[in-house]
């Protein structure tokens, strides 16, 4: 190479840099804001999830898949009263086994129900205890 090459050759360079950290600068600015943690692992968790596809080990029923979109929807008196019935008059034992374990998931949690029953019950004594004594001053 000439030396009038190697001088033409030393120019592009700078050019060429500048213009790189310019698109780098731009694609910087370009991007869009971050999203936080709980709405990325949300978006992860819908785009993971195929409607009608089922829990493994669940049979493929229509009926079934309709309850378990209602489930996941948060319908639970559709599930209720559907997988009701459906525990009833399916004919498959499988299907009887998923509207049983879809039921069985909407109800309580028994130690819930029973804390709740226990300070119902402590609550009546308390009030009754206060209301059957008297509250003179000495």
């Amino acid at each position: 190479m000439t030396d009038r090459a190697h001088a033409d050759a030393d120019r592009s360079e700078p050019a060429d840099t500048d213009a790189a950290e310019r698109s780098d600068a731009d694609q910087a600015d370009a991007e869009p804001p971050r999203r936080t943690k709980k709405r990325a692992k949300r978006r992860d968790g819908q785009a993971a999830s195929v409607p009608g596809d089922g829990a493994p080990g669940v049979p493929r029923d229509p009926e079934l898949a309709r309850l378990e979109q209602a489930f996941e929807r948060g319908d639970y008196a559709l599930v209720r009263s559907g997988a009701g019935r459906l525990a009833r008059e399916a004919e498959r034992d499988e299907v009887r086994r998923a509207a049983r374990d879809l039921l069985r998931r909407i109800d309580p949690d028994p130690l819930a129900v029973a804390l709740l029953v226990a300070a119902v019950a402590l609550l009546a004594f308390l009030s009754l205890w206060y209301w059957s004594h008297s509250h003179m001053s000495p």
